[in-house]
């Protein structure tokens, strides 16, 4: 029994740092001060054709003792959602069999952008995305909040929303499902975070085949997403799925949706007086595999999550 759990880890650990080798991981130091993290590594805040929304209050900078961080505010916010900052990007897309990425225009950049043209098919069925923030202040900022979402690079399209909220009395974390057509939540996963403490999001999504039990239109779907925050599972919900099968929103409906970044949305109250403050973010992931301290947390299947469903 020793013998088999020691294989077992083992096993767990080889293939989480093979998968960790071919992670997207940003600690920032290598990207450069006081400037937009925009074309730094493999992020962008610009749409396929290279045309930035308005220029977010977002750079990297020291956060004073001597570590590189992204700071990002409400100062300037925009709808947009191609031209929002992504992130860097794992090794495979991910999601559903066929699931497919989609950009505002396609590969070759045609017209119509509605709907847009597939760019990729997903290659595993497994989505890690992880991230630390604080306050960039340590203090109340009005009106400030920032989404996060699993979502396809310069994509209109993600596929569940966490939502990091100041309260006034510290940072709460909501969260968004879909029940069929419609959103299912908010849902406060973390409430009252201290200002002065880093803090660590871990998003942890198992794609599913299919669509979940029902009749069109109620469908909840049967993705799996799991929350983790200090390491701590905080949530366990479904992804968009049901919504995209109801809605074509942008994209053909029914084709399951892919993702390959994580989406940094600043589209609530802008407020000026938040201006070179906001959030802090720091060691930004994407990856493919979980890391192994967090495996027993899950209760996705352990080892047969870690798979590729396609060479």
């Amino acid at each position: 029994m020793f013998r088999n759990s020691t294989l077992t880890i083992a096993t767990i650990s080889a293939l989480a740092l093979a998968g960790s080798a071919h992670a997207g991981f940003d600690d920032f130091e290598s990207f450069t001060l006081n400037q937009s993290i925009n074309g730094q590594g493999q992020w962008t805040v610009e749409d396929s054709f290279g045309n930035s929304a308005e220029l977010f209050d977002e750079a990297i900078i020291d956060d004073g003792t001597g570590n590189k961080v992204w700071q990002f505010s409400n100062e300037i916010r925009s709808t947009s959602y191609s031209n929002q900052p992504f992130s860097s990007k794992p090794a495979l897309v991910a999601g559903e069999t066929g699931a497919q990425l989609y950009n505002d225009y396609g590969v070759d950049h045609t017209m119509p952008n509605n709907p847009p043209l597939p760019s990729a098919v997903a290659g595993s069925n497994f989505f890690y995305g992880a991230w630390d923030f604080k306050s960039a202040t340590g203090a109340a900022q009005p009106d400030l909040s920032l989404t996060v979402s699993p979502g396809g690079t310069q994509s209109t399209l993600r596929m569940s929303y966490l939502n990091m909220v100041d309260s006034g009395a510290g940072f709460d974390l909501v969260f968004y499902d879909t029940i069929g057509s419609t959103f299912n939540g908010p849902t406060t996963v973390a409430s009252g975070l201290s200002y002065t403490d880093w803090h660590k999001v871990e998003m942890f999504i198992e794609f599913v085949d299919g669509i979940g039990p029902g009749a069109a239109g109620s469908e909840a779907g049967n993705d799996i997403v799991k929350i983790l925050v200090d390491g701590n599972l905080v949530h366990t919900g479904t992804t968009w799925e049901s919504y995209y099968y109801n809605n074509a929103d942008g994209g053909p409906a029914v084709l399951p949706r892919a993702v390959d970044s994580l989406l940094f949305r600043q589209a609530g109250t802008a407020n000026v007086a938040n201006a070179g403050a906001g959030f802090y973010i720091d060691n930004v992931e994407t990856s493919n595999v979980p890391e192994p301290a967090s495996l027993a947390l899950l209760g996705l299947g352990g080892l047969a999550l870690i798979k590729r469903k396609r060479a």
